[in-house]
């Protein structure tokens, strides 16, 4: 794990990725665009009028986050005070995500420790996308060369420091920024595009349509209130996939990678929420947009990602079991208009085939799909099926019921309240939905049954 150098690469504009005589394309240069369309507000209209305010946020933005090819977080006056520097992602992992990505280099670079070890040097394979530490690896050949040039220079030595200084690097590997936006650009910019918004050369292909990060809404996270991720959350998105979808699982690269995957997300979403303030917030009587401004909302996207962990929810007492009755009771309250009212969209058989699913299109007169955030139709879950796009444990469940799904119609149902301000669901009640929910996907509903 090379900081020294990784805070370096992200001032190095060169991209070369070549090892030995090898030759391989450098990839197009990439830079990021600005949203066309953010809000229909009239002050983003007056945003889209003047071209000076765009040039300007398009600068800021650059400056706050750097480019594809070399992106990088600025660090502000605050995250230096709270001694945090995002550009070193693996700062920012657990413990726990400490010890599991070090015991995965360790699985996953064996090989090449081993030849570095034996000074094979030539059998040494680094990950393509690790575009800094095979320039890293290239510059230390090219030395050894020289030094074997030079009858004055101790070769033995240079090569049993070179040996001991990759041993530790490969041990302790993390991608710089930049490594994970070439890994991003080689497997995730075709479907969610060179932003992050979802539009991709092949998005238009698939449906449902992939994620659009800009908006800072996750669909799949363990938190209330519609806070931003943890950094598991997205994880655990990249390393399982989600069911259903066209999302891949990327189980096949390391730990490092996903969380260096992780970090370049992370870039993308925050970048593209400060755009949206500075844009939608655009004032011509305030003197359009400000730095200041930009900064403010940079900062204050920051506070929220980092705060993540204050809204996980989590369950203490005793998970009641699936008994009969408690299946009945979910029953109930799945169809009950009064409280939880899941049939409403789900459907009374839990299909997905709901009345309020729909709306009545003003124009038309028709009754069409509703739109979650990203103005895609929606369409609810057909729960016989036992398909859960975050996981089938009662408590992902459980967190589903409690919080909702960011970004699409499906509430929190402990916003549920009655006139006096008091939930209308206990625990208990939640937990006899998820085991009714998970009931209509059992073998014992006939789920997989009868074209299920």
């Amino acid at each position: 794990m090379r900081l020294s150098r990784a805070a370096a690469a992200v001032a190095v504009a060169s991209l070369g990725v070549s090892l030995g005589c090898k030759i391989e394309p450098e990839p197009p240069e990439l830079r990021f665009n600005l949203n066309p369309k953010f809000s229909d507000d009239p002050a983003f209209d007056e945003y889209l009028g003047d071209p000076t305010a765009q040039d300007q946020l398009r600068g800021a933005l650059e400056m706050l986050f750097g480019t594809p090819s070399n992106p990088g977080f600025f660090l502000t006056e605050e995250l230096l005070d709270d001694d945090f520097n995002p550009n070193s992602g693996v700062d920012d992992l657990t413990e726990a995500e400490l010890e599991a990505m070090l015991a995965d280099n360790g699985r996953r670079f064996a090989k090449a420790i081993a030849h570095v070890e034996a000074g094979e040097f030539d059998d040494v394979d680094l990950p393509r996308e690790a575009i800094d530490l095979r320039r890293w690896w290239k510059d230390d050949m090219a030395a050894i060369e020289e030094a074997r040039a030079d009858e004055e220079s101790d070769v033995d030595a240079l090569i049993a420091e070179i040996q001991e200084r990759w041993v530790y690097d490969l041990q302790n590997y993390y991608p710089t920024l930049r490594e994970s936006a070439e890994m991003y650009r080689q497997q995730c910019l075709h479907c969610h595009g060179v932003e992050g918004g979802g539009d991709g050369p092949t998005a238009d292909f698939l449906n449902p349509r992939p994620r659009d990060y800009r908006r800072g809404i996750f669909k799949f996270t363990a938190l209330r209130d519609k806070a931003r991720p943890r950094r598991q959350d997205v994880f655990r998105i990249l390393s399982e996939g989600v069911y259903t979808t066209s999302m891949p699982s990327f189980r096949r690269f390391s730990d490092a990678q996903l969380h260096g995957l992780v970090d370049y997300v992370r870039l993308l979403s925050i970048r593209g929420r400060v755009e949206e303030l500075a844009a939608v917030d655009y004032d011509y009587d305030e003197g359009g947009i400000t730095l200041d401004g930009v900064i403010e909302n940079y900062e204050s996207e920051w506070d929220k990602w980092r705060s993540a962990d204050d809204y996980v929810i989590t369950y203490d007492g005793e998970v009641p079991p699936a008994s009969q009755e408690m299946i009945a009771r979910g029953r109930e309250l799945f169809n009950d208009e009064a409280t939880a009212n899941c049939a409403s969209c789900h459907g009374i058989d839990g299909r997905g085939n709901g009345p309020s699913a729909k709306e009545q299109d003003p124009e038309t007169q028709e009754m069409v799909p509703i739109k979650d955030d990203w103005g895609e139709e929606i369409a609810p879950r057909d729960l016989t099926r036992g398909v859960y796009r975050f996981g089938r444990r009662p408590i992902d469940i459980y967190r589903r019921v409690h919080a909702g799904i960011n970004g699409t119609p499906m509430p929190a149902q402990t916003t549920l309240t009655d006139p006096s301000g008091n939930r209308l669901l206990s625990d208990e009640d939640f937990w006899a939905i998820v085991h009714y929910v998970r009931f209509l996907g059992s073998h014992e509903n006939g789920a997989g049954e009868g074209g299920h």
